[in-house]
């Protein structure tokens, strides 16, 4: 119904659903409308006015033209229609179950109106695979999403059971991205402008700031028809490889324009895919104009301050080396998932919680655990490169990841908080505003329970909005959005179950606010932290499934000095 309304030439279009899409779905827009005869016709199935002539068929540039929607909807539900050509005279039409009921003349000015009422009504067989109406109001919301992007120059509005859910001015591209996704996008796209022959390729990327750890972002539009094509995508994914890792998606809107006689758009039922006269072509053509817009990492890593004293981070990072076609000469460049050293204030460890300086005072608040028998450790510790510890056993040496094992600490404590009385909060001085994506925020309160037992203390805050007045008490301060963002985007991609919600909650939180590589510790506290270690229940891997201990046996040291005769 909304591409109809594109197709119209319509410069307004509204979009209004109830309980979610169940009882009602209506369409009203501005565009050049139907007289009597073409409203009529309109049902007949595989009438069409878009399609004139065979020839037409080689070169279909509407957004439908098979003529098999609209008496498949009338077929199926209740359907309303009001429709004007002009100013002077309108006409209606109501259909139920696929029958006329009536077709007169009626007041309207220029434009169509559209509506779906009880859809499958009449098949309920069909009815009872429904989603529930706030799956469904996702679903549609997603939709009208792709179409609010796709056309930047039509002014969109949508209304969710009489709320206004989102209005779009007509504006440009960037605007449009920015209006419907958020202000976060602001300054973290790139545009993409490229031609070559018979191709053009324009849009925008997101730079890392905007990677996800799920798919939804990714538009692709073909002569402005929204497409999937794994081969298309594959392309754009391919220069994003070297700054992403498994399972990172980056946010892209692609819009490329070629000849209509190099495409087929008719071989999918919902036109979602079409086949190209030289798909390798069109896929050279759009990898070429993503390398050209991603040729200065440096934009398309923003947040980033580099050191000259910093030219190697031994954390986890990814390197970036001078034989991708796309980087830049750099020697400085990196990803960090866990905050390098020279990015940390210095002298200042007291002032902000969750560092350091607290760490034994917090490693005791939870020092009344059930004890049991620990290996035998050594008195002595040793810290290399601020980023492991090593220490003796009776068997030989132990060397710890700190990080991982300060994780596996965190991740047990916060599963047991969910599973029992939680965490105190400890308050923000200067609470922190979190604006969602419609979608995102239908499903937030399902995890909010268990945030709020691992200690954030959370209200809601204006449209598609919370408020966070507390945090856990581990937590350092910055990253709040960031755990909470990650979370619920884990969540939304796959729907866990009450256990798997906890483990992911517990295990994201328990990465955010554990010690990192680079942090300095002092003797005590990493007998501290070992002793911990030691206490919880699988002291061997950390969450996520990395090795937190490494054991260097007496044999192997003889065996690598060559004692053994």
């Amino acid at each position: 119904m909304i591409e109809n309304s594109i197709d119209s030439g319509a410069k307004n279009i509204g979009i209004y659903i109830e309980n979610g899409g169940h009882k009602l779905i209506q369409i009203d827009d501005d565009g050049c409308g139907m007289n009597s005869r073409e409203l009529e016709m309109s049902f007949k199935r595989h009438a069409t006015s878009k399609i004139k002539s065979i020839d037409d068929l080689l070169k279909v540039v509407s957004m439908g033209f098979r003529g098999e929607a609209l008496p498949s909807i009338a077929s199926i539900s209740e359907v309303f229609i009001r429709t004007a050509s002009n100013d002077l005279q309108g006409n209606e039409s109501k259909i139920s179950g696929g029958e006329l009921l009536y077709n007169r003349p009626a007041a309207r000015s220029k434009g169509t109106t559209f509506q779906v009422r009880d859809i499958f009504y009449n098949v309920p067989a069909r009815k009872k695979f429904l989603k529930n109406k706030d799956v469904e109001a996702r679903y549609i919301y997603r939709i009208v999403k792709k179409y609010m992007l796709g056309y930047p120059d039509i002014n969109f509005k949508y209304y969710q059971n009489g709320v206004e859910k989102l209005i779009t001015e007509s504006s440009n591209l960037e605007n449009r991205i920015i209006s419907v996704m958020g202000k976060s996008y602001k300054n973290n796209i790139l545009p993409v402008k490229y031609e070559k022959g018979r191709y053009k390729v324009t849009g925008y990327i997101g730079n890392l700031n905007l990677i996800k750890k799920r798919r939804g972002e990714q538009f692709i539009f073909l002569n402005g028809r929204s497409i999937q094509d794994r081969l298309l995508n594959s392309a754009i994914m391919s220069s994003y490889k070297t700054v992403l890792t498994r399972g990172e998606f980056p946010f892209f809107l692609i819009n490329i324009t070629m000849p209509t006689d190099g495409i087929d758009v008719n071989v999918h039922p919902a036109k979602l895919e079409v086949r190209f006269e030289d798909e390798w072509r069109v896929y050279h053509v759009l990898k070429a104009a993503i390398n050209i817009s991603m040729n200065d990492i440096l934009n398309v890593i923003p947040d980033l301050q580099f050191s000259d004293n910093f030219t190697n981070y031994a954390g986890r990072t990814k390197n970036f080396t001078e034989s991708k076609p796309f980087l830049p000469k750099l020697n400085r460049g990196f990803i960090p998932e866990e905050t390098p050293p020279h990015q940390k204030a210095e002298n200042n460890y007291d002032l902000t919680p969750g560092t350091q300086q607290n760490f034994i005072e917090r490693m005791n608040q939870f020092s009344n655990q059930q004890e049991k028998e620990l290996p035998m450790v050594g008195e002595t510790f040793w810290q290399i490169h601020n980023k492991y510890i090593l220490t003796e056993i009776k068997g030989g040496l132990i060397i710890i990841d700190q990080h991982v094992a300060h994780e596996r600490v965190l991740f047990e404590r916060a599963v047991e908080a969910m599973s029992g009385g939680g965490f105190h909060s400890q308050a923000l001085l200067f609470p922190v505003t979190i604006k969602f994506q419609l979608e995102e925020y239908a499903q937030f309160p399902e995890i909010v329970p268990y945030l709020e037992k691992i200690g954030f203390q959370m209200r809601e805050f204006g449209e598609n909005s919370i408020i966070i007045e507390g945090v856990p008490p581990d937590i350092s301060q910055g990253i709040e959005e960031k755990v909470i963002r990650e979370v619920l985007e884990f969540f939304c991609e796959h729907k866990f179950v009450k256990s798997e919600v906890m483990d992911l909650i517990a295990a994201t939180y328990s990465c955010k606010a554990a010690i990192k590589a680079g942090d300095p510790l002092n003797s005590q506290e990493m007998k501290v932290l070992v002793d911990q270690l030691f206490h919880t229940k699988h002291p061997y891997y950390c969450p996520h499934g990395r090795p937190i201990i490494v054991n260097l046996a007496i044999e192997e040291l003889d065996r690598r000095f060559e004692r053994m005769w």
